[in-house]
């Protein structure tokens, strides 16, 4: 597969992948761009089983997405923001 230019393919698991098969993908989240599209360039899923477990042929373990390329984005520098401070991760709806 080519991905047409501006482009790029995001591949991660199902949303039921672990429950059912126990494997995690190892690489966290697959970027391909639209430059990996030789004749033996192959997508594929990257996997840990954290238990015993079978895929079959034709199994639905990954899924991915097409998306735009991010735009450049131009940075400023500043020594403060004066914004609220949330509190770190995990803060979020936390009155």
């Amino acid at each position: 597969m080519q991905l047409p230019d501006g482009y790029e393919a995001n591949v991660v698991p199902r949303s039921s992948t672990y429950k059912n098969y126990g494997i995690l993908q190892t690489n966290s989240y697959g970027v391909i761009d639209n430059s990996y599209c030789g004749d033996g360039d192959i997508w594929k899923f990257p996997a840990y089983a954290t238990r015993d477990t079978v895929i079959y042929e034709n199994d639905r373990i990954c899924q991915f997405r097409i998306n735009k390329i991010q735009p450049s984005i131009e940075f400023v520098e500043m020594e403060k923001l004066d914004n609220k401070n949330r509190d770190g991760f995990g803060s979020t709806g936390v009155g």
